[in-house]
């Protein structure tokens, strides 16, 4: 029994080999096959891209000197509009800071006005009620003496009559009076 065992297991791994060999051979021709198709593919893509590049190429380096010259340009123009902006909040600053000097004065020399014409105010005041209270009291005197001369004379009966603390009293109340503000 042993001596077919061997041939036949030769017999065996030999098949395995070729059919092995086989499916290799088989997978290669797959891959040359895929292989192929993928080179005329690229060709066909890159016989469309290359001129499209081309194009592109071409349109860019027309462009290139433009688009320079406009980054120049704007660089230029951001460059001078930050010196204007600097400029202009330059003067701003001054001139905020001369009109808030020019406020201040201004606001002392009101001030200032304002204390004078108070003080002035108040002198004028002083100057004009003083004779006017003297000619209040001097008329409220010469008035409260008439009165009381005009009263004696016509009530010379009543006056008699009075204690002496009434008429004291009646000539407090009208001196009293004569003393009430002439402005007030």
């Amino acid at each position: 029994m042993a001596d077919w065992v061997m041939p036949l297991f030769t017999i065996v791994v030999a098949v395995a080999l070729l059919v092995e060999t086989l499916a290799i051979a088989g997978m290669f021709m797959g891959i040359l096959r895929l292989v192929r198709r993928v080179e005329s593919a690229t060709e066909r893509v890159q016989g469309r891209l290359y001129p499209l590049i081309s194009q592109i190429q071409l349109h860019l380096d027309d462009l290139e000197p433009r688009i320079g010259c406009a980054v120049t340009e704007a660089a230029e123009v951001v460059h001078s509009a930050r010196i204007q902006a600097e400029r202009t909040d330059r003067k701003i600053t001054e001139v905020t800071d001369e009109l808030r000097t020019k406020l201040v004065r201004l606001d002392l020399r009101v001030a200032t006005t304002l204390d004078t014409v108070e003080v002035t105010g108040s002198r004028i005041r002083h100057a004009f009620l003083a004779p006017v209270r003297s000619i209040k009291a001097l008329t409220t005197g010469i008035q409260t003496g008439i009165n009381t001369y005009r009263g004696r004379f016509r009530q010379s009966d009543e006056w008699d009559d009075l204690p002496e603390e009434r008429i004291r009293y009646r000539s407090e109340a009208e001196a009293s009076e004569s003393r009430k503000p002439f402005f007030s």
